[in-house]
């Protein structure tokens, strides 16, 4: 009926290694990545630290063509490029 609805999505939610498996890859990169961005945070002013932060988007659109060959539209192009000029203003 309607209350197994979530449950039925995936198939190994009684699986106690895939429980762990997902929040060891929640949890464990994060953590790591968090402290390792606040230690680099101390190490620059706080508007290089906007530039840097802000670019993820494009960091990430970068890699995306890179490692995956994905191709971006003109619409994501400009979005792109809207958040490195607000992060430059």
């Amino acid at each position: 009926g309607g209350n197994n609805t979530f449950i039925n999505l995936w198939i190994g939610w009684k699986n106690v290694a895939a429980w762990l498996i997902l929040a060891y890859s929640a949890i464990g990169p994060g953590t790591v990545a968090d402290i390792i961005q606040q230690q680099g945070q101390k190490e620059v002013s706080a508007s290089e630290a906007n530039i840097i932060l802000s670019l993820e988007p494009v960091f990430t659109a970068i890699f995306g063509i890179v490692l995956l060959g994905e191709v971006t539209s003109v619409r994501e192009n400009v979005g792109g490029g809207l958040i490195f000029l607000a992060a430059l203003l």
